[in-house]
């Protein structure tokens, strides 16, 4: 499990970068505390766990049922992995960026997700105050959900990953694994002053996307070469 763990940790500096921006200004419009800032944060990642396994699923049944088998699913894959490795180390390496749903979010829902206060710090003039007036309790999974859609390199090897692997269990397995390595980065969050930690888990994550891109070119070859040996 340390596979999907590596790319979970290297997919999360960019989850962060998208996810900080959104998240952050939540906790602190709705958390009144240290707890509620935690379970706002649960809410968040039990939003992102639901939505790794719903495409953990998704591409399982896509692998398992449309996907050709025998040697040219070991071609397939391995020149899915020989290209999706070159896009993992410049991710790495040379910053790549990414896609994230959260850029689709309606503005309205986006809106919903900002503290209730006004730029001074005061409430409107006839608002409710911050205590009376709170976002929609179903937020934080939406906003999990989006921010946990973000098509980088990392995430379309998780996939790739998903859809060969033996069975669904496995398949959710990975993804739940991926998830912990992503859900390393938000776990500071509700403690705001602890965000310079992750800056240097963010190093460790681009260094740990381009060695392991490193190893999956070698999976790559491997499977096609295994793959054009059946054929």
């Amino acid at each position: 499990m340390l596979e999907p763990l590596v790319l979970g940790l290297s997919s999360g500096t960019v989850c962060l970068a998208y996810c900080a921006p959104v998240l952050v200004p939540y906790l602190l419009g709705e958390g009144k505390n240290i707890s509620r800032d935690v379970l706002l944060l649960a809410e968040f990642l039990l939003g992102r766990l639901a939505g790794y396994v719903l495409f953990a699923l998704a591409a399982w049944l896509i692998g398992f049922n449309l996907l050709p088998s025998g040697g040219w699913r070991g071609v397939v894959f391995g020149l899915t992995y020989l290209v999706l490795s070159v896009l993992l180390v410049g991710y790495g390496f040379l910053n790549l960026g990414s896609w994230c749903a959260i850029r689709t979010v309606p503005r309205f829902l986006k809106r919903l997700s900002l503290p209730r206060e006004s730029a001074r710090g005061e409430p409107p003039a006839g608002a409710e105050t911050p205590s009376e007036a709170s976002s929609p309790a179903f937020l934080p999974l939406v906003l999990g959900f989006l921010t946990g859609i973000n098509v980088c390199p990392p995430f379309l090897i998780a996939l790739a990953r998903a859809a060969d692997a033996g069975s669904a269990l496995d398949s959710v397995r990975f993804f739940a694994v991926f998830f912990v390595g992503t859900a390393v980065y938000f776990l500071p969050m509700p403690l705001l002053g602890a965000l310079r930690f992750v800056r240097t888990l963010r190093t460790v994550g681009r260094l740990a996307a381009g060695i392991i891109g490193i190893y999956y070119f070698y999976l790559g070859l491997v499977t096609f070469y295994g793959g054009i040996r059946v054929l």
